[in-house]
């Protein structure tokens, strides 16, 4: 859990929105892969060949997106620090996700008993990684909104993380991923918004394999 938080914020530090969430699509197939190399379990033929414009899709986004083709989109675009920083979130979450399913069966728990299990102990260590993956502010020169911008968002990555558990005791891990895919539209708009990027840009191309993808791929 400690580095399905870490490597997707420092990803998010040095790439763009778009990439940012176009590169979580990955968690997909890598979910598929892992389930299937390590606990033998498959999934249909169809959603597996759905998954190759998937693959493809993340590449052209991950190209184009790392090009400033304009000196105002330099400070806007994907560095190779975030392309990394991406794919070893990619692979940290794919197997934070595939365990909690796994343990789910393992040590017959609800999704309520595995989380209050393993949060407080994900919580403790992340303090661990705080001075060398982030600058303490401060305090005193925090301003009130964004204290509440803080707990906000706390609470908001709180119920992210129970529904994730909820959803994956009830239609597995690979479902699961896809169920999160269906913010991806919405941030990539906002993305393009915040950089100033053109919606014509060619990485939309990309996102245009994974999102029809998405919409032929019923959930299984």
């Amino acid at each position: 859990m400690c580095f399905n938080v870490i490597l997707p914020n420092l990803s998010l530090a040095y790439s763009s929105i778009t990439f940012y969430q176009i590169a979580r699509i990955l968690l997909t197939p890598f979910v598929a892969l892992i389930n299937l190399v390590f606990y033998r379990v498959s999934i249909p033929t169809y959603a597996a060949l759905s998954l190759i414009p998937v693959c493809a899709g993340v590449g052209v986004v991950s190209y184009y997106d790392t090009r400033a083709e304009t000196p105002e989109q330099q400070g806007k675009v994907t560095t190779v620090a975030g392309v990394i920083f991406a794919f070893c979130g990619v692979v940290a979450s794919s197997l934070y996700t595939v365990w909690i399913g796994t343990y789910h069966k393992k040590l017959n728990m609800s999704s309520m008993q595995l989380l209050f299990n393993q949060a407080p102990a994900s919580s403790f260590l992340l303090l661990f990684f705080i001075p060398f993956a982030d600058t303490i502010p401060v305090f005193s020169e925090v301003p009130i909104s964004r204290w509440a911008m803080i707990l906000m968002s706390g609470l908001f990555a709180s119920l992210i993380n129970l529904s994730q558990f909820f959803i994956i005791a009830g239609a597995g891990a690979v479902s699961s991923t896809v169920v999160g895919h269906a913010k991806t539209c919405s941030i990539v708009i906002l993305g393009w918004m915040a950089s100033g990027r053109s919606v014509s840009d060619k990485s939309l191309l990309g996102e245009n394999s994974s999102y029809y993808r998405r919409i032929a791929e019923p959930l299984s």
